[in-house]
């Protein structure tokens, strides 16, 4: 799936296929840096606010955003853009990248590139009447690893989801902005093959 009519898709196929557990998203978020250079197609917070996650998602669905360390993108994701989704924040999650040797890629107090990436988990909770059952070993959680040369190749989350949540191998998940397929995963967006190709990976 690659465009808007890609989503529609997805949406009517899960009117009868039934909704999501778990969806993560990767959005192209807006700034400077990608104004000036137009590096890629970028969206807006009201964009954003319109794709279709609620009609996407089961009662209790985590619904996982990568963010830029910009406390205004935190700050729409956890105060706006949750709240109008009818999802409960729950928790955030680091990834910390790191070198061969196990060091940050970047000084901590680095004032230009930080080390590390952020993601906010919620729960999808449409009667709003109620918290939904929060996981007790799903607390905050640093991810550290190598990361890819790639620009914005994020690590998979699948395998961790499953040993931090209630989600299971059999979970229906989707990743939307994706850049590579995963398992029994749904992957939608404009480049979902672009980390497929066989020069990234090795025979084992």
């Amino acid at each position: 799936m690659s465009d808007m009519e890609g989503l529609k898709q997805i949406v009517e196929e899960s009117k009868n296929g039934g909704k999501y557990n778990c969806i993560v998203m990767d959005p192209p978020w807006e700034n400077k840096s990608v104004k000036r250079g137009k590096k890629y197609n970028w969206l807006s917070f009201d964009d954003i606010i319109k794709m279709p996650v609620p009609q996407l998602t089961e009662e209790g669905c985590y619904v996982i955003v990568w963010v830029t360390n910009k406390q205004r993108i935190m700050n729409f994701v956890k105060k706006t853009l949750f709240p109008m989704w009818n999802i409960d924040f729950q928790v955030i999650w680091h990834w910390v990248k790191v070198t061969i040797a196990g060091k940050p890629l970047y000084p901590f107090d680095s004032l230009h590139k930080k080390p590390y990436e952020t993601i906010i988990i919620g729960r999808y909770n449409p009667k709003r009447s109620h918290q939904p059952k929060c996981i007790e070993n799903m607390k905050e959680l640093v991810i550290c690893s190598i990361p890819c040369s790639q620009h914005s190749h994020k690590p998979p989350l699948s395998e961790i989801l499953q040993r931090y949540t209630d989600l299971q191998e059999n979970s229906k998940c989707l990743e939307m902005f994706a850049r590579n397929l995963i398992p029994g995963w749904t992957s939608w967006g404009n480049e979902v093959l672009k980390f497929q190709n066989v020069s990234y990976f090795e025979e084992a």
